[in-house]
């Protein structure tokens, strides 16, 4: 259908990938990384309702429809419920990322993909392909124009999220692979973000879930025979975004072993708040501290390398500022003990101690540290106490990066923490029903009291959704059944995740202090 001087171009592969790839020809640890990136992302939205992040995008978009607004009981129709999930997933910053795409691809895409998939009746296992196949869409054109996408002053999630979410969309859709050629084509259209939008965070995360609804529309149009530029990729797309560099090498680059080697697994967690940036600073200035009080800090010298030191503000003027803020989040994590997102407020950025450690540390780029980068993101950070003591911690990788990666119970315990507050004893069904989606949770991998006694996954499954949508979400692929010893009429389905995620058990106050009083 489509080719470029004699060979497929990038749609046509990408195309061909999204057709093709489905639940049984997923290797086991990407489906267990998809499901955990899901119930990663659930915690990034539960704090951005804690931060009130959900209030703005629901009166900009007051029409009630079927599709819920995750954390809270509202319902929007299925365009405004991706736009205003997805932003709201991505409001605190609390999501995966890529350090080799400059973006975050879960609030991209999954919001989407699951509001989708609850609409449509799919199953799980359809859900969690849809999910590993708009991961690796984001992530391989990320890949092909980061880091000059962002030197160019685009941010790379909203580019990338609308042929990340038209690839999971096409998904779900079960398109053929003509038809998902043509999504993702349509789809490069429609990504649209500035670097610049970030100073501004109460309206930057917009741009996120406006490019991943246009992906979704992209998908939707293709579905209904609309046409993409053949070419696209290759003669627009990667020469827009990457800059003068060889497209067609870039493109053929961003095809090799579609399939057979994926990606998701380059992605990193967030332990903390905030930029990416702050943490392995923060992961640094905690061990170097680990035992002391805070108050005897004479000094802090952080060291980190070129491209971080540019995106952090210092002094941060508000709290959202302070999210990227490297000074700030040190004096939150070693004043309060964690820099969690409910430590980015007005209140706690005012606070005397705060205020004191931050002035008394800081930042400064090394370009030594540039070495390597983006496979190491470095930071080394010099603690001199007012006895004349000094402290020295240098750490290659933060906390949750592949290299230094976070546990499956500290995944469980980062959702426990933020979504307690909103859904109550419901968050363990919640965590339940992610981690079994396809029916192949591990057996002994929650940490204790996280799922609630009682509580089963047929119970789950049929909540809000009848014994037959139960049966139907329940169903395997040919010739695949289910692993962890679930039944299929017991694998809960994407519809019975979203009646939950909808069905707020209290009230949530808008202060990100209802995470911590």
């Amino acid at each position: 259908m489509m080719s470029h001087q004699g060979t497929d171009t990038l749609a046509v592969e990408l195309g061909r990938f999204i057709a093709r790839s489905r639940y049984d020809g997923l290797p086991a640890d990407v489906a267990d990384a998809v499901k955990l990136r899901v119930l990663d992302v659930l915690a990034a939205a539960c704090s951005g309702v804690l931060a009130g992040n959900h209030e703005g995008p629901l009166r900009l978009l007051p029409e009630p429809g079927a599709c819920g607004i995750w954390g809270t009981p509202q319902r929007r129709c299925l365009r405004d419920a991706v736009i205003i999930n997805s932003a709201l997933s991505h409001s605190t910053y609390f999501e995966d990322g890529s350090r080799y795409t400059g973006g975050h691809p879960s609030s991209a895409l999954i919001p989407a993909a699951l509001t989708l998939a609850a609409a449509r009746g799919a199953t799980g296992r359809m859900l969690v392909a849809a999910i590993a196949n708009g991961y690796e869409v984001f992530l391989r054109l990320g890949r092909a124009i980061y880091p000059a996408t962002v030197r160019r002053g685009f941010q790379s999630t909203a580019i990338l999220a609308a042929p990340a979410t038209a690839a999971a969309a096409a998904t779900l859709l079960d398109l053929p692979a003509e038809r998902a050629a043509h999504a993702v084509a349509i789809a490069c259209s429609h990504g649209a973000g500035l670097k610049a939008a970030l100073k501004s965070a109460d309206s930057q995360p917009l741009q996120v879930g406006r490019s991943s609804e246009g992906g979704l529309l992209a998908a939707l149009y293709a579905a209904q025979g609309a046409t993409g530029a053949p070419d696209i990729f290759e003669t627009g797309f990667l020469p827009a975004f990457a800059g003068p560099a060889d497209a067609v090498a870039e493109a053929r680059q961003a095809a090799r072993d579609l399939g057979a080697r994926w990606s998701i697994d380059e992605t990193y967690l967030k332990a903390h708040g905030g930029c990416r940036g702050n943490h392995a600073p923060v992961d640094a200035a905690a061990a170097a501290m680990q035992g002391m009080d805070p108050a005897a800090v004479a000094h802090i010298d952080v060291n980190v390398d070129t491209v971080t030191r540019a995106a952090a503000i210092e002094p941060p003027r508000n709290a959202d500022q302070a999210q990227f803020s490297i000074a700030f989040s040190i004096a939150a994590m070693l004043v309060a003990g964690d820099a969690a997102p409910a430590r980015y407020t007005d209140a706690m950025l005012a606070d005397e101690r705060i205020r004191g450690l931050m002035a008394r540390t800081s930042v400064n780029a090394d370009p030594a540290l540039d070495a390597g980068y983006p496979d190491r993101r470095p930071a080394l950070v010099t603690v001199t106490l007012a006895d004349g003591r000094v402290l020295r911690h240098a750490l290659d990788h933060a906390r949750g990066e592949p290299e230094n990666p976070m546990s499956r119970q500290d995944i469980a315990r980062k959702f426990d923490q933020v979504a307690t507050p909103i859904y109550g004893a419901d968050r363990a069904r919640i965590l339940d029903v992610v981690l079994a989606l396809d029916g192949a949770r591990p057996e002994g991998t929650l940490p204790s009291g996280a799922v609630s006694s009682g509580t089963s996954l047929a119970g789950a499954a049929s909540s809000g959704t009848s014994p037959s949508a139960a049966a139907r979400a329940g169903a395997s692929p040919a010739g695949i059944a289910p692993a962890g010893g679930v039944a299929p009429q017991d694998v809960p389905s994407p519809a019975a995740l979203a009646t939950l995620l909808s069905a707020a058990a209290m009230p949530v106050s808008s202060t990100l202090n209802a995470a911590h009083p």
